[in-house]
C-alpha cells in the first residue's frame, strides 16, 4: 500500500470520512473522491501527501470545508471542488504555487467570510452597510502556473474580478458561464496565453472587453449581448466563437457583416502574423470559426447554393502562390425543437476530383467534460476558413482542373425515429487569395476612416480602425477574387 500511486473511490456513497493514516501513501499522485456524496470531512493528515498532484472532490455535496494542511501539498496541480458543499473558500489556495487547474463551478458563498474579504477590503464596508454579499475571487494572483480556471455558476457580478486579473499569465482556459456579469473587466485582455473564454448563459452580459486575437469565445444564450464590440466600440479580433441564440447582437449589424470583419482580421494575421508583436505562437494552428443567428449569406461568397452541398469548378490558372485557402459558410436550423438531451452535429467534408480531403464538424454534445452547444432557436450561420496547408499539402494541389464538392451532413447522437433532424438550408464558398485580403482590409480602413483613406499604413492603427468597420461594402461583393 505505501507504493500506491492512484486511489479512485469515485461514487462510493458509503464513504463518510477518509482514514487519517492516508498520509502513509507517500507516492500517491491521484486521489479521486468524485461523487462521494456522503463524505463529510477530510483529515488534516492529507497535508502529508507530498506527491499528490490531482485531488478530485467534485460532487461531494456534504463536504463543506477543506483542511488548511492541504496548502502544504506543494506539488498539487489539479483541484476540483465543483458541485461540492464547500461554501467558504480556503485561504491556502494562494500557497499552491504549482496549481495548474482549479475547478470551482457551482460555488456560491453563503456568508461574508469568503475570499472576497481577502481579495477586496471594501467588502467589509459592504457587510456593514447591509449590501448583499457577492462572491468575489480570492487572491489567486500568485498562481502563476494556473492554466485552467472554472468559475461557472458562481453568482459572480461585475466587481467580482479585479483589474489585476491579467496577472494569471499562464491561463489558457477561463470558464465564466452562468454568471451575473453585465461587463467583463478589461484586464482579461492582459492574459497573454488565453485561448478559450466560456460565457454561455450569462444572460446579463452586454459587451465584451477587448480580447487577444487568439481567443475562442463561447457565448451561447447571452441574450443581452448587443454587440461583439468592446466597451470602446471596437470590434474584437477574436479567433472565432459560438454566439448561438444571441439575437440582440445581430439587431444592428448582420451576422455576415460581423463574421467578415473578424475573418478579415484573421486573414490579415495569417498573412503578416510573424511581423506582429502580439502574434500568438499557436495562432496559425487554429482555424477561424464563427457562429451567430442569421440566414443570409453575404454576396462576397461568390459560389452559393441552396441545400447542403455546393460544387466549385476550378479551371487552369486558379492555382498561384497567392492562394491562401477556402472560406466556407452554411445556414442551418432546426425544423422543430429536439427532445431534451439529444445531441446533434453538422459534419463538413471536402472532395477534390473524387478524392476525399479534410473535414470538420460543428454541433452539440452531452459529455460533461466538453462544451455544449445549445439548440438554435432560429436559423444560424456557420462561417469558417480552411487554410490551404490544412486542407491538403500545398504540393498536392496543381494548376489543373479541379472539381470541388463541399458538403454538409447532419447527424444525431440518438436514434430518433420520426423526428426530423436539423437542416442545412444554404451554403457558400470563396477561394481566397492574398489580394482579396488586402482589398478587403483597405475597404475596411477607408470605410472606418475616410479622411485618411489608404494612407494609413501603421499596423496597430490599422487594426484599431478596421475593427470599427461595418463591412457593408463586403456584403456588396468587394474583393478581387472573382470567379476563379
Amino acid at each position: 500500500m505505501p507504493y500506491l500511486e492512484i486511489l479512485c473511490l469515485e461514487g462510493c456513497i458509503r464513504l463518510y470520512e477518509v482514514d487519517p493514516t492516508i498520509e502513509v501513501l507517500e507516492r500517491l499522485t491521484v486521489l479521486n473522491l468524485k461523487d462521494c456524496k456522503h463524505l463529510v470531512c477530510l483529515p488534516s493528515s492529507i497535508g502529508g501527501l507530498k506527491s499528490l498532484k490531482v485531488l478530485n472532490l467534485s460532487g461531494c455535496s456534504k463536504l463543506d470545508n477543506l483542511p488548511g494542511e492541504l496548502g502544504h501539498v506543494a506539488c498539487l496541480e489539479k483541484l476540483d471542488v465543483s458541485g461540492s458543499g464547500i461554501r467558504e473558500v480556503p485561504s491556502f489556495i494562494g500557497l499552491l504555487k504549482n496549481l495548474k487547474e482549479l475547478f470551482l463551478a457551482g460555488f456560491k458563498a453563503q456568508s461574508p467570510k469568503s475570499w472576497n474579504m481577502m481579495f477586496n477590503p471594501f467588502e467589509l464596508l459592504r457587510k456593514r452597510s447591509h449590501i448583499p454579499t457577492r462572491l468575489s475571487l480570492p487572491c489567486l494572483f500568485s498562481l502563476h502556473s494556473l492554466a485552467k480556471l472554472d468559475l461557472s455558476d458562481c453568482n459572480l457580478f461585475d466587481e467580482a474580478i479585479s483589474s489585476d486579473f491579467g496577472c494569471l499569465a499562464s491561463l489558457r482556459i477561463l470558464k465564466l458561464s452562468k454568471n451575473q456579469f453585465v461587463r467583463l473587466p478589461e484586464s482579461i485582455s492582459q492574459l497573454p496565453r488565453l485561448e478559450s473564454l466560456q460565457l454561455d448563459l450569462c444572460s446579463k452580459l452586454r459587451t465584451l472587453p477587448e480580447l487577444p486575437s487568439h481567443v475562442w469565445v463561447y457565448a451561447s444564450n447571452c441574450i443581452s449581448l448587443d454587440t461583439s464590440a468592446n466597451q470602446r466600440g471596437q470590434c474584437n479580433s477574436v479567433l472565432g466563437g459560438y454566439f448561438g441564440n444571441c439575437f440582440k447582437m445581430v439587431e444592428n449589424e448582420s451576422c455576415g457583416s460581423i463574421a467578415l470583419s473578424l475573418l478579415t482580421r484573421y486573414l490579415k494575421f495569417q498573412r503578416y502574423g510573424s511581423s506582429v508583436h502580439s502574434f500568438h505562437k499557436s495562432f496559425d494552428h487554429r482555424r477561424f470559426d464563427f457562429v451567430a443567428p442569421g440566414n443570409e449569406i453575404p454576396e462576397w461568397y461568390n459560389h452559393q447554393s441552396v441545400g447542403s452541398s455546393i460544387t466549385v469548378e476550378l479551371h487552369p490558372g486558379w492555382f498561384t502562390n497567392k492562394w491562401m485557402g477556402f472560406t466556407v459558410c452554411a445556414v442551418y436550423g432546426l425544423i422543430r425543437p429536439l427532445p431534451p438531451r439529444v445531441g446533434w452535429t453538422i459534419g463538413y467534408s471536402l472532395t477534390a476530383n473524387g478524392r476525399s480531403l479534410d473535414g470538420n464538424s460543428l454541433g452539440s454534445t452531452q459529455k460533461q467534460d466538453q462544451h455544449v452547444l445549445d439548440q438554435p432557436m432560429l436559423d444560424h450561420i456557420w462561417f469558417f476558413y480552411e487554410n490551404c496547408d490544412r486542407v491538403c499539402y500545398a504540393h498536392e494541389w496543381q494548376d489543373i482542373y479541379h472539381h470541388l464538392e463541399f458538403s454538409f451532413k447532419l447527424t444525431m447522437y440518438e436514434d430518433m425515429h420520426g423526428v426530423e433532424i436539423p437542416q442545412v438550408k444554404k451554403c457558400g464558398v470563396r477561394v481566397i487569395y492574398e489580394e482579396d485580403v488586402e482589398e478587403i482590409w483597405q475597404t475596411l480602413l477607408k470605410e472606418s476612416n475616410p479622411k485618411r483613406g489608404l494612407q494609413q499604413n501603421d499596423d496597430d492603427a490599422a487594426s484599431s480602425s478596421a475593427s470599427q468597420a461595418h463591412s457593408q461594402l463586403l456584403l456588396d461583393g468587394a474583393g478581387p477574387g472573382g470567379s476563379p
